[in-house]
Formats: structure tokens, C-alpha cells, sequence
């Protein structure tokens, strides 16, 4: 059976592969969080300790590259959840039963 030209296999397989996608950068947003937390932490840590400024400015480095990895990860799963919607917009019906389809709605919605 064919779909915008994709017969419903390849459907299926694209839709595993974005919802592979989405839960991975998910993960991957989670560990920079807890990263940013911790290393804020360490931050803090140093300078009521007043330990040496340059390691407290390499540390602040750490925690600055940290947050810039945060953005740009926050927006790689924000286009990543955008093509996952559309896969779920256009083969929705058609994969319905399927457990990846399943899983696909749920994560969507707990986002929205």
C-alpha cells in the first residue's frame, strides 16, 4: 500500500527511526540539565570556598559550554518533534496499531 509515494514499510521504519530520534536528544537534554546543575553547584561551591579564580573561571567555562550545548540541543529536539508530528500526521491512521505509532502520540502529547 502506498503512501506519498513511501509504501507503509518505509512509513514504519521512518517513523522508529525520528521516534529513535526524539527519545535519544530527550536523554541527551536531560544529561546537560543535570550537567548545568551540578556544575552550578561546583561553581558556587568554589567561590564561597574561595578558591583560586583562575580554576573558578574554567570551571564557569565548563558551565557556559554546558548551557550553550542545552540550546542547542532544546532546538534540535524541537525540529526532531516537529517531524515526528508530521510522520504522525500523515501515517497515523495508517500505522495505528503500531506500538512505535503508540509511543510517538504519547511523547508528543506529554510535550505539548
Amino acid at each position: 500500500k502506498l503512501r506519498n509515494g513511501r509504501n507503509m514499510a518505509e512509513n514504519a521504519k521512518r517513523l522508529k527511526i525520528k521516534l529513535g530520534v526524539v527519545k535519544r536528544t530527550t536523554k541527551e537534554l536531560a544529561s546537560y540539565e543535570k550537567e548545568i546543575d551540578t556544575q552550578s553547584t561546583k561553581v558556587e561551591s568554589m567561590k564561597s570556598d574561595g578558591k583560586d579564580a583562575h580554576d573558578i573561571k574554567q570551571q564557569e567555562e565548563v558551565l557556559k559550554e554546558a548551557k550553550a550545548c542545552l540550546v542547542d540541543t532544546n532546538r534540535r529536539l524541537e525540529k526532531a518533534c516537529d517531524e515526528l508530528q508530521d510522520i504522525v500526521d500523515e501515517d497515523g491512521e495508517a500505522l495505528a496499531e503500531s506500538e512505535d505509532m503508540v509511543e510517538a502520540k504519547k511523547i508528543l502529547e506529554s510535550r505539548s
